[in-house]
């Protein structure tokens, strides 16, 4: 026996009403997940770099921070530092196209930062193991805990038409 059409109705729009529901919950969770993971980023680049304004931070988060390490201090030799490191770097292939890293440089901030390529599989192994690296040589002149963000982004690509 068929059901009236107007309980099929009614069967309908509790059902699309259940699934919008269901819809509009995980949009809120993703939502909340992601303020998580900025409130995260904030936490941790503030940990590496203590006093930081609010526009500074502002300006890193505008970039895709995916780990953050030591802590900036008086008497880090970061050019230093980071020449002596780049030899073991590209010896490790750690370097584009072999590896994830496209670029360095030390922000105006006095931390180093790490540019990967983001569509380059980086994980936190090898995050940890470029890291260690550039401690080693931060060690080797007498100092450590080298402030280093690691910044995921997109490679440029000159458009060689134009040039």
């Amino acid at each position: 026996m068929d059901k009236p059409p107007l309980r099929r109705g009614k069967i309908f729009i509790l059902v699309a009403v259940v699934l919008v529901a269901v819809v509009i919950v995980s949009v809120l969770l993703i939502d909340q997940n992601r303020e998580a993971q900025i409130e995260e980023q904030k936490e941790a680049i503030r940990h590496v770099i203590p006093g930081i304004s609010e526009n500074d931070l502002d300006s890193l988060l505008s970039r895709q921070v995916y780990a953050a390490y030591g802590q900036i201090r008086k008497g880090q030799n970061l050019p230093v530092t980071l020449k002596a490191a780049d030899a073991d770097l590209e010896d490790q292939h750690f370097f584009y196209p072999d590896g994830p890293v496209f670029g360095y440089g030390i922000n105006y901030l006095g931390c180093i930062m790490i540019f990967l390529d983001e569509n380059a599989s980086a994980d936190r192994e090898t995050i940890d193991e470029i890291y260690q690296i550039i401690e080693s040589h931060a060690n080797a002149t007498g100092t450590g805990n080298t402030p280093v963000l690691f910044v995921r982004a997109p490679q440029i690509q000159p458009d060689m038409e134009t040039a």
